[in-house]
């Protein structure tokens, strides 16, 4: 690992505890705006999370938050925190460009209403952080910013998409972080970063504050969600992201608050159900990660939690699914907006194998077969673009498999599942494409549409960097490649659970956090 230039840094304050001793008088928010720029000045050269500042505005708004302190008076639960945006997010006054050339020079007129949201509860908001172009990877370059470097190791991705933010939060550039989620974006870069993030129940959080990458794509609903450094933190942020439930009147956000956790796991008014999954079947963890979820789970137990192992059903189809919505509309969207614009060549690959025919793939697939090249056969064989009829037959089939998952965990009444959120640690630059199946975990619960957070819970150890056998296959060779000189690297649990179920996730999450491995914990203090 390239320890001569980690950045990794836990804020000295978290972001409960900025918001009361601001609002106490015994820190200024003036003060804090200041710390948190010349921090992000140390890193941001070697990490290039923020790519666009917005230190002037962050200084007037916490000029007008001290003055409301001094009148005895708050603006809200975020009061003076610093926070950053992702990219793709409406913030006034700056681009929204999702790395496309297209939308360079053509700010925001307005805050979206997330960003508004977190403004009126005294969020400042300092930056906004790297994407991936239009978002639909595990890495976070583009050719209008440039590449993203991961705090832990420059020579590997804080992921993706929201992978600027994670970076930046590892980095201690800002204690909260709003990001959002279609294929693991908010929970991939937490486990790559060693930090918090949550994603929350497909519909719950309105969808029209940041530029969508896929407009018209309802089979799956990309969530915005928190990311940050504990979970109070996370929670914090999130009911303000959910804002007054009795205000919503359109189809944009579900009129849902987030119900009160459970005092106590172990008690038997709980009466919660953990489910283990190490392996999905699809794409096997690394060592590290495997041991993780299962320490995570030996940690509940000790609670009093009953904690079973659980298998997902038909793991196969699930992700044919999700890559088929995906792709459905054979790559259209994707090359329209980069018609004419700079693309970053790995990503230019994923664009054009989206246009294949659907008549050549079968073909294309077997020829792959033939060369040991089995997740690629997978991946073209469950892509390409559909006629209405067949999106149609994709959508039932969808809503099918989201009954049985479900029918699966009230078989064995489970409440909340442990597991990864990708089989692999930080990946190094440019495999992001070829490593897209690792991602199979997280895919799951944007296609079940239920919340999943994750938890940083350890750090890869001597000797557990690998056991995955060497074959034919290039996707299992750039994943030995990741596995190799990986340890140090963080690693998270991810924590799910069916729809509408936030607060049986928050809980297990705030569980964990206090579980969490005393040497994890020193690792990351003393970077």
């Amino acid at each position: 690992m390239n320890k001569s230039r980690q950045w990794v840094e836990r804020p000295v304050l978290l972001a409960h505890e900025i918001a009361a001793q601001v609002q106490r008088g015994e820190y200024s928010a003036a003060s804090c705006v200041e710390q948190t720029i010349a921090r992000i000045e140390q890193f941001n050269g070697d990490l290039n999370a923020m790519v666009i500042d917005c230190f002037d505005q962050a200084r007037l708004d916490a000029k007008r938050l001290d003055a409301l302190q001094a009148e005895g008076k708050t603006a809200g639960p975020l009061h003076g925190v610093p926070i950053s945006i992702k990219e793709c997010f409406f913030v006034a006054g700056t681009d929204c460009t999702i790395g496309l050339d297209l939308f360079v020079g053509k700010p925001s007129t307005e805050d979206g209403p997330l960003v508004r949201r977190l403004r009126e509860a005294g969020a400042i908001v300092m930056c906004k952080t790297n994407i991936p172009q239009t978002m639909l990877w595990h890495e976070s370059v583009n050719p209008v910013y440039g590449r993203t470097n991961n705090p832990w190791d420059t020579t590997r991705t804080p992921g993706g998409s929201s992978g600027g933010e994670a970076a930046m939060l590892a980095a201690g550039g800002s204690v909260l972080g709003l990001g959002n989620d279609l294929g693991g974006s908010l929970r991939v870069p937490a486990h790559f970063c060693g930090i918090f993030s949550l994603k929350p129940t497909n519909g719950l959080l309105p969808r029209n504050s940041s530029r969508g990458n896929m407009r018209g794509m309802e089979a799956m609903l990309a969530q915005p969600g928190p990311m940050g450094h504990c979970v109070d933190d996370l929670i914090r942020m999130f009911d303000v992201l959910i804002g007054d439930v009795h205000t919503v009147n359109d189809l944009g956000q579900s009129p849902v608050g987030r119900r009160d956790l459970p005092a106590d796991l172990g008690c038997a008014g709980a009466n919660i159900k953990i489910g283990i999954i190490q392996d999905d079947g699809f794409f096997a963890a690394s060592p590290a990660i495997r041991r993780s979820v299962q320490e995570a789970g030996a940690a509940l137990a000790k609670l009093g939690v009953e904690v079973i192992p659980f298998e997902v059903p038909n793991v196969e189809l699930m992700v044919k699914l999700y890559m088929g919505a995906m792709t459905a509309d054979g790559g259209f969207q994707i090359r329209h907006v980069l018609k004419g614009g700079r693309v970053h060549k790995p990503f230019a690959r994923l664009a054009k194998t989206a246009g294949i025919p659907r008549i050549l793939r079968p073909c294309i697939a077997a020829v792959l077969r033939m060369f040991g090249e089995q997740y690629q056969a997978r991946s073209v064989s469950a892509t390409g673009g559909l006629s209405a009829k067949w999106y149609w037959l994709l959508i039932d089939a969808m809503n099918r498999y989201r009954r049985q998952f479900t029918r699966a965990m009230q078989k064995q009444n489970i409440d909340v599942l442990l597991s990864p959120c990708f089989a692999l640690p930080a990946m190094l630059h440019d495999d992001g494409v070829d490593l897209i199946p690792a991602a199979s975990y997280s895919f799951l619960h944007n296609l079940v549409g239920g919340p999943a957070g994750m938890v940083p819970w350890s750090i890869i150890e001597e000797e557990e960097e690998s056991d995955r056998k060497r074959v034919r296959d290039s996707v299992v060779r750039k994943a030995i490649a990741t596995e190799t000189g990986s340890v140090g690297l963080p690693v998270g649990v991810q924590v799910a659970a069916l729809p509408w179920q936030e607060h049986l996730v928050l809980a297990v999450m705030r569980k964990l956090e206090e579980a969490i491995p005393r040497s994890q914990k020193e690792g990351r203090s003393e970077q």
